[in-house]
């Protein structure tokens, strides 16, 4: 069976791969594992610019280095720029540009 790393893309983000998603459904998407692949690899593999997306997080850990390995199967979540995220609301991420 082919390994696959399943991507869910949060905020308006998501439209760059669906143009009619709605920001309150999921957008989870599926590409097959490459061996030795970075995070930063994958996000180029899917067009992804610096400037349109914010957090990143492997398996639930937020990625710091992307030049860390994708592990097999592994769950990617991909924030849009710009969002705030709130971690057990403790934590208040503040952009800046």
């Amino acid at each position: 069976m082919n390994e696959m790393v399943e991507i869910h893309v949060f905020g308006p983000l998501k439209r760059l791969f669906d143009p009619d998603a709605s920001l309150s459904e999921d957008t989870i998407i599926k590409m097959p594992y490459l061996i030795n692949e970075t995070a930063e690899q994958l996000l180029r593999r899917l067009n992804l610019l610096n400037s349109d997306y914010g957090e990143c997080f492997v398996n639930h850990t937020i990625v710091k280095d992307y030049s860390d390995l994708i592990p097999k199967n592994a769950r990617v979540a991909i924030f849009s720029r710009g969002m705030l995220l709130i971690d057990g609301g403790l934590y208040l991420k503040k952009w800046k540009d």
